[in-house]
């Protein structure tokens, strides 16, 4: 196996809409060869991990690196201390990809086959509605969205409709704010019909003493999992307890970090459907190991992969290496130009996310696209 040595990095800003701004690292080795990978974080704070990305970055440069494991030891940052500090976590798990996708580039593989995996053509989504609900959020609005995404061929449609619910509510509060939640998902179940499976995030929106009600009438709309009703890294033994107390699948762990994080709430009973995010698990092959552990313990894993272009290829190359049952997550509706901004470009069918031939990631950044649209690129 080749040794990578980091030598340069350009990092690119491209404005999606008032709360999104994607953020792409390209980095380069001492070979000449080049990948992309993903920084986007929530809240438009993707210049926090930018800006550490860049502090880190030259300590790594020209320095050996066997395989992304080894990025944190080349760093002198213990293994453990990104799960407690979730920017780090983030920009550790982008150099860690870089690394395994340059490894790929160099044994002239696709990501895939460097993950373990068998190369093939398209693997299955599921349309997350979200994103584009930045206006209405009426029941109405949600149910027309999700039939338009039916149409485009998602047989899994995910809303995230509790906006109303937050921790700071008294029970009766919360269970009050909920109605209006469990209408837009009435109204999204009412327009797919019962072919298409449906599924609800919470965004940890729910008090531990709440959760359980909600799920219980979400039940009968017939929703094939109950994502992160609270947070599994503060709340892993309660979300144990509800799951012991309700018929629905839940689903989490989006911002764990570390396989053995996942395995820890696979075993408490805390999820049963572990959705690690490329950009803050650790990285492309820790996502992998994290998958493959928990299906061998009767879990299933689908990617969390609500952001841009290049962490959704990512996500699809690790989705191909692991033979799990779910779909990855694509968020529809946030941009009409997303496709654009790889070259090739980013092709999604009927429900599929089609992988592009070729050494590594397949695509590259296409810089005149991101400039078209507002970009900025930043670095050699």
């Amino acid at each position: 196996m080749p040794e990578i040595r980091l030598s340069a990095m350009k990092e690119v800003f491209v404005p999606v809409t008032r709360r999104t701004v994607w953020v792409f690292l390209e980095i380069t080795d001492a070979d000449g060869a080049s990948t992309v990978v993903e920084a986007t974080k929530g809240n438009l704070q993707g210049n926090a991990v930018v800006e550490l990305v860049r502090q880190l970055f030259p300590t790594l440069r020209n320095r050996p690196i066997e395989n992304e494991s080894k990025v944190c030891a080349v760093l002198g940052i213990d293994d453990d201390q990104p799960k407690n500090d979730f920017m780090l976590a983030t920009a550790i798990s982008c150099l860690r990809s870089a690394v395994t996708q340059l490894n790929a580039i160099h044994n002239r593989v696709s990501l895939t086959e460097e993950l373990g995996g068998v190369t093939t053509e398209k693997v299955p989504l599921y349309g997350n509605i979200n994103r584009a609900l930045l206006g209405s959020r009426s029941p109405s609005a949600f149910g027309e969205m999700a039939e338009r995404a039916a149409a485009m061929g998602f047989m899994t449609v995910k809303c995230a409709p509790f906006d109303e619910v937050n921790r700071q509510l008294s029970v009766d509060e919360s269970l009050q704010a909920s109605d209006l939640g469990l209408a837009r998902v009435a109204a999204v179940r009412s327009a797919i019909g019962d072919q298409i499976d449906l599924l609800v995030d919470c965004h940890s929106r729910f008090l531990p003493e709440v959760a359980g009600s909600v799920a219980n009438r979400l039940a009968e709309l017939n929703i094939g999992w109950f994502e992160e009703p609270f947070q599994p890294k503060t709340d892993a033994d309660r979300l144990s307890e509800l799951s012991k107390n309700i018929s629905v699948t839940l689903a989490g762990a989006e911002g764990i970090y570390g396989k053995n994080a996942f395995v820890d709430l696979v075993e408490q009973g805390s999820v049963s459907v572990i959705m690690p995010d490329v950009k803050h698990c650790g990285g492309i092959s820790e996502a992998v190991a994290a998958g493959r552990a928990s299906i061998a313990l009767g879990a299933d894993v689908s990617l969390h992969s609500p952001s841009g272009p290049v962490s959704q290829l990512e996500s699809a190359h690790v989705t191909a290496a692991i033979p799990g049952e779910r779909p990855l997550e694509h968020a529809i509706g946030e941009s009409e130009w997303r496709s654009e901004l790889l070259e090739p470009a980013e092709r999604i069918s009927n429900g599929y996310f089609h992988l592009p031939e070729g050494d590594g990631l397949g695509a590259e950044l296409n810089l005149d696209a991101i400039r078209r649209h507002g970009g900025e690129i930043r670095g050699q």
